[in-house]
Order: C-alpha cells, then sequence, then structure tokens
C-alpha cells in the first residue's frame, strides 16, 4: 500500500478513515477488487476529489459507486448494442461474450472527462490488473501496467504524466472532501 501511504504524503490529507463494505460490489462483478484499492478509499474516506480534478468511485449503492456505476454502463451496452464500441477493444467485464471473466471496470474519472478503468481478468490475481485510462469517452484507451493508486499519484505529481498529469497547472497536490 506504498502508493496509498504515498497519496497521504503529498496531498497532507489525514482525514478520518472507514471501513466500506465491498461484498456486494464484489460479488456483482464476480471477482474481488484490488486491494490497494480498497485502502485509498479507506483511507480516503469521504467523497470527495484529488486537487479537483480527479474522483475515485465508493463502495456504497449510490451514485457515485462502483457497482452502481458499472451496472448503468452494463445496462447502456445491453439496451444499445452500439454503445459496446465505446469499449473496445477490450469490452466491459460482463459484458464480452469473446472473453468471458475479462474486461474493464470503471474506478474513477475527471471532471474533465477522463475515464479510469481496470482491464479486470477474474483468473489473475486482482493486483495485476492494468488501468485503462483515456482522456475523453471518445478516445481510445491508454495501458499503463501500474496500480490506481499508483496511477492518482503520478497524475497528482508528474507534470510529463502525459496526458493525464496535472502537476504543471497544479502544483500542490490536495484531497477535499466534497
Amino acid at each position: 500500500m506504498e502508493w496509498v501511504e504515498r497519496l497521504a504524503a503529498v496531498t497532507g490529507w489525514d482525514g478520518d478513515t472507514r471501513e466500506p463494505d465491498w461484498s456486494g460490489t464484489e460479488e456483482s462483478l464476480g471477482t474481488p477488487l484490488p486491494e490497494d484499492f480498497k485502502e485509498l478509499r479507506r483511507r480516503f474516506a469521504p467523497w470527495g476529489a484529488f486537487s479537483d480534478h480527479l474522483l475515485v468511485l465508493e463502495a456504497n449503492e449510490e451514485s457515485e459507486s462502483l457497482r452502481g456505476n458499472h451496472e448503468r454502463l452494463l445496462k447502456s451496452v445491453s439496451a444499445n448494442p452500439e454503445n459496446r464500441r465505446a469499449f473496445d477493444p477490450v469490452g466491459l467485464l460482463g459484458a464480452n461474450e469473446d472473453m468471458p471473466g475479462t474486461g474493464l471496470v470503471q474506478w474513477g474519472y475527471s471532471f474533465i472527462e477522463e475515464e479510469y478503468y481496470w482491464l479486470a481478468d477474474t483468473t489473475r490475481d486482482a493486483s495485476t490488473w492494468p488501468v485503462m485510462a483515456r482522456v475523453d469517452p471518445l478516445e481510445p484507451f491508454q495501458r499503463f501496467d501500474i496500480s490506481a493508486s499508483e496511477f492518482v499519484y503520478r497524475v497528482l505529481t508528474e507534470a510529463d504524466f502525459k496526458p493525464f498529469g496535472v502537476a504543471a497547472t497544479i502544483p500542490s497536490p490536495y484531497y477535499r472532501a466534497l
């Protein structure tokens, strides 16, 4: 959980922690979530944004939950198969007939339409899932073989983490509960 500790240090966050219940989300997805992500949500417990830019989905059943978001995306692609193209070439977890047990699961987004997913594979340890990100819903995904918490850290601290880094415009990272 080294990257979560780094995030806490660089943002100066020492707010309340809480143990979210991920059991419903993991049951719905059919797979455990990465431990570093669960630690990130535990450590940064209140709903909020990193540098008023990046948001990480929650465990609860409300609108900004990982489970609720994934269910909405699945409904969107089942209601209109043309929507599947937005998740090419791998598709969403649970809507990928070509590769059952694999697919995208969104874990975060930015206020400027960036989207952050894992390329989930239910046959592999969740800690090995790469991050798939794109700057716009119409753009192709970029793959990063790093954890979600490392991705957040790099977005906040590395100006050359293109095209996602915000350090050049927001030099002092922070976390703000909304």
